[in-house]
């Protein structure tokens, strides 16, 4: 049976940790609220009466949505040495990270409340593929370690 592999190249991972520094810093402004220069754009979205047509601060959509993409290629590219032990470490990594994740958000539920939830799941939202991130390439790094 063949299994298919979705899998980015390797390549994507540098340009992932490339592309993670200035949109991490974006981001990381907009948590601290931190005035930075407000580029508004006409912009749709779904709202109260379904589409909301109104104006989008263009840094923040777009510190919010390379975040994302950088963690995306981060976290789903292949390794130098992809085998099937990666594999498995990366499916116990993302098991695992789910549990974590999903502790952290249920201690956030119940308490965290008013301004400081909506800091909460801005943060969230990126909290699995961070908590991913760390597990996996801590575990391949001690695995290495234990090759040499």
């Amino acid at each position: 049976m063949k299994t298919r592999n979705y899998l980015l190249p390797y390549s994507y991972k540098r340009v992932g940790m490339w592309m993670f520094l200035p949109f991490a810093a974006i981001c990381i402004c907009l948590l601290f609220s931190v005035k930075l220069p407000s580029i508004s754009v006409p912009w749709i979205a779904i709202g109260d009466s379904f589409f909301y047509k109104g104006k989008a601060d263009l840094l923040t959509e777009v510190g919010m949505m390379g975040l994302l993409v950088s963690f995306c290629f981060i976290a789903l590219s292949k390794e130098k040495d992809e085998d099937e032990m990666t594999g498995l470490i990366r499916m116990q990594s993302f098991v695992w990270s789910l549990w974590v994740t999903s502790a952290i958000l249920a201690f956030g539920i119940l308490f965290i409340m008013g301004l400081n939830f909506l800091s909460f799941t801005f943060v969230a939202i990126y909290l699995n593929f961070l908590v991913y991130i760390l597990k996996f390439n801590l575990t391949m790094k001690a695995i290495r370690r234990e090759g040499k």
